[in-house]
């Protein structure tokens, strides 16, 4: 069989192992039920879940379980939630929850860990006392920018401050809760102002997406078999033996971490650019070789053609790196530009999925503006809602950041680049379900600047930008894939989208209530200067960044701006040929994912998973595809049982402890 044409195989009943059914099993009209006891149930989880996202990923800075595409910790609260339902229905079935419950469950802690997670709130509560504690003489922080920052978006008072960095303080008791709220109110008001936003464009986006084009939202395979009781996931042999090899391992090097005398499973490798240490072989840079059960089965579900992609481009850019020392072009400030490439090749992408979807826009303004026929009944929000809700959200957004002291122009450019990376990667998430995305070297901040230089922005504009760092820079939480997957969630179930569109508001409210209530507390009490080292660095590159931008002026970088283009240019390239040649083997979104540094943790695993999927493609074609499926999913189950298992021992025992994924 070739496996090119695997693309055939990403169809979602594949990655299940399920027959072949209609979107809605129920019929169009016919919708499954909520509990409420399964939305109450969420909403009682969600501050224990964040605390345990403050201590985990914040103040330990360890295991970053909602930095990957399917939420660790969300997936081990479901996994112990099937177990209970299990002791539950021997009792009485009216304890045990349904399939739906479980699922809006999942939704509502997906969202709201998205929210208060790494490449968020945790983010933006390095940024909020950052310039009072750190502006010193010798930075002249004071002079250069401070000034320009809105004191109603950051804590000014310096006794509060250094009670968050000295710690051993109680947050609420020693009344520094006031110096907070205005900060806390304003940020809430964006954030919400995003979600709103961000859920009208998905609403529009959701359809062809999802039923015409049909794609095949492997992220969200695994909760959807682990909550299906047809599945019989839990009864396959092949899924417990998966289990049963990530969980020993992780066991194992858990134990050794507390007790060195027990042997080490070697399974974070090596560094290979530690024996490439002459020119120009140096110039590849971090290359590590790892091995990382969750990453190797979460591969395993992607298209063959995304995963060569994405090794291939990384191969690529390595060699492109050697080439340019060999040429000398690495002495060019900025070589090889993989920021500029990666924005170009998202802007492609969202191109094309805005493209290729141009009858369903045309027909949404038709409906909008003339109400001519489309039926929008079965849509989470009608269209002519979305479309209000996107206009009323626009301009609230202008007046936030004018309120700020931005220019208009710069609010429109900048907002406009990062809802293309957000399109972009739902985009590529709907698509393929790549496990990890971190856009390391991309930010609208970036782009803009060597796209136009600093001098045309002055000091407030790039004052105000930088403090929206914490949901524009090295993100992998992106709101909208979680919203586009919960969609899907309610269609391949049965249950009415409508309420999973309040739903995701209600879980991101709640999400930065708890954030913000529960976030300060823990780093009163623990302190920030001595923990806390990934929300730190969220300050230290927004503000360095700043500082020598303002010191050091620079004018629009034309080569950057070439390498932009050539990436925009590439991707409709290999776009074209992607729907043009059956057996052309290259993705645009795994030249986007590569040149973005998204897969250096992982670059290994997916070579090694594609080539394992490769053989069994080969040797067993679909069914054997489908047959080995399990495996995978037990690899994924274990790793994160065990690794959330680890993190959760850690807070009682109040230290740190081993971690799967760093």
């Amino acid at each position: 069989m070739d496996a090119f044409k695997e693309r055939e195989l990403s169809d979602s009943r594949l990655q299940t192992g399920e027959k072949t059914e209609k979107p809605n099993a129920f019929g169009p009209n016919h919708t499954q039920g909520i509990s409420w006891k399964a939305v109450v149930f969420a909403v009682v989880l969600i501050p224990l879940n964040t605390y345990w996202i403050a201590v985990t990923e914040m103040v330990w800075s360890g295991l970053h379980f909602t930095a990957v595409s399917l939420p660790l910790n969300v997936i081990f609260i479901l996994f112990w939630l099937i177990g209970y339902n299990a002791v539950a229905r021997r009792i009485s079935p009216q304890l045990a929850f349904s399939q739906n419950d479980l699922l809006v469950i999942y939704i509502i802690l997906a969202t709201s860990s998205a929210v208060a997670g790494y490449d968020s709130l945790v983010g933006l509560i390095g940024v909020l006392p950052h310039t009072t504690w750190f502006a010193t003489p010798e930075n002249d922080w004071g002079n250069l920018f401070t000034g320009h920052l809105p004191t109603w978006l950051i804590i000014t008072n310096r006794e509060a401050v250094r009670a968050f960095y000295i710690g051993e303080v109680d947050f609420y008791g020693a009344n520094y809760w006031r110096y907070w709220l205005t900060p806390a109110i304003s940020w809430t008001f964006l954030f919400l102002i995003l979600t709103v936003l961000l859920l009208c464009i998905t609403v529009i986006l959701r359809r062809p997406w999802t039923e015409q084009e049909k794609l095949t939202y492997p992220i969200i395979q695994l909760p959807l078999s682990m909550s299906n009781p047809k599945t019989r996931l839990f009864y396959s042999r092949l899924f417990w033996i998966g289990f049963a090899v990530a969980a020993i391992v992780d066991i194992i090097n858990g134990l050794n971490y507390l007790y060195p005398s027990v042997p080490y499973i070697p399974v974070r490798g090596i560094r290979l650019d530690h024996y490439f240490t002459e020119k120009p072989w140096n110039a590849i840079g971090w290359t590590p070789i790892r091995f990382r059960f969750f990453m190797i089965g979460m591969t395993y579900l992607l298209p063959l053609d995304l995963s060569i992609s994405c090794w291939f481009f990384y191969i690529l850019r390595k060699i492109e790196r050697i080439g340019g020392e060999i040429a000398g072009w690495s002495n060019i400030p900025g070589y090889p530009f993989l920021g500029q490439q990666s924005m170009g090749a998202l802007l492609g992408i969202c191109i094309i999925a805005l493209v290729s979807i141009n009858r369903h826009l045309r027909e949404v303004i038709k409906k909008v503006c003339f109400g001519t026929e489309i039926d929008d009944s079965s849509e989470p929000l009608r269209y002519r809602g979305a479309v209000f809700g996107i206009v009323v959200c626009s301009i609230l957004l202008g007046i936030f950041a004018q309120r700020m002291g931005l220019s208009l122009w710069v609010v429109v450019v900048f907002f406009l680049l990062f809802l293309i990376m957000c399109i972009a990667m739902a985009r590529i998430r709907a698509e393929s379900g790549v496990p990890e995305h971190i856009m390391h070297v991309v930010s609208p901040q970036d782009s803009l600047v060597r796209l136009l230089g600093t001098r045309i922005f002055g000091p407030r504009n790039l004052s105000g930008l930088s403090l929206f760092v914490w949901f524009s820079y090295r993100k992998r939480n992106y709101l909208m894939p979680h919203q586009l997957e919960g969609f899907k969630i309610a269609e391949q179930t049965g249950f009415s989208s409508r309420p999973v569109f309040w739903f995701l508001i209600f879980a991101t409210g709640m999400g930065l209530l708890s954030a913000f209530i529960i976030f300060p507390q823990v780093l009163y009490h623990y302190g920030a200067e001595a923990r806390a080292g990934g929300m730190k660095g969220v300050g230290w590159n927004s503000f360095n960044r700043l500082s020598d931008w303002l010191q050091h002026p620079r004018s629009p970088d034309w080569i950057g701006n070439g390498f932009l283009l050539l990436g925009l240019s590439l991707t409709f390239v290999l776009a074209f040929l992607r729907r043009t040649l059956l057996w052309w083997p290259f993705h645009p979104a795994g030249y986007a994912l590569a040149t973005s540094r998204a897969i250096d943790d992982y670059w290994f695993t997916i070579v090694f998973a594609s080539t394992l999927k490769w053989v069994i493609l080969r040797s067993g074609g679909a069914r054997g595809y489908r047959r080995s499926l399990p495996f995978f999913l037990g690899l994924i189950l274990g790793d994160y049982i065990l690794a959330c298992g680890w993190s959760l021992l850690g807070i009682v025992l109040d230290r740190p402890m081993y971690t799967v994924w760093v």
